[in-house]
């Protein structure tokens, strides 16, 4: 009896503190919201690997902001892209997104060791003339 008691006692002081805690956590507003939404994508972006950066895009150009409208669809490294909502934002609630810019090139240009890098950086093997073709060499332009 004196266990049931118990039991019951703590689950309405359980139920107390719930309803105190979900009391005190305050709602997030739209403009919240949207912000940890960009966040989300961003981070999103950063961790894909066929996506090489972003653009800050709008829905409405009305309802954008002129830091916004300014970038002109300005590209940035997905390391490098600035946080929304930008600096300078006269918007009470920030509409803008990222977009993001995929990555054109789907497999590897070249198959084989370049070859190049044997050619031009070995000190025995420099394949200039020594003939000049430029007219008019310096020879002796400091007399």
């Amino acid at each position: 009896m004196i266990e049931a008691l118990a039991t019951i006692v703590v689950v309405i002081i359980g139920y107390i503190l719930y309803r105190k805690k979900a009391t005190l956590t305050k709602p997030k507003s739209r403009q919240e919201e949207l912000i940890e939404k960009n966040a989300n994508n961003l981070m999103d972006i950063q961790d894909s690997d066929n996506v090489w950066g972003v653009y800050i895009g709008y829905d409405n150009e009305q309802l954008c902001c002129k830091s916004v409208l300014k970038l002109e669809k300005e590209h940035f490294s997905k390391k490098t892209a600035p946080s929304l909502p930008l600096n300078g934002c006269d918007r009470s609630l920030c509409r803008c997104h990222y977009i993001s810019l995929s990555e054109k090139r789907s497999e590897t240009r070249r198959e084989h060791q370049d070859r190049r890098d044997e050619i031009r950086f070995e000190d025995d093997n420099d394949r200039r003339s020594g003939i000049e073709r430029r007219s008019g060499i310096w020879v002796h332009h400091d007399e």
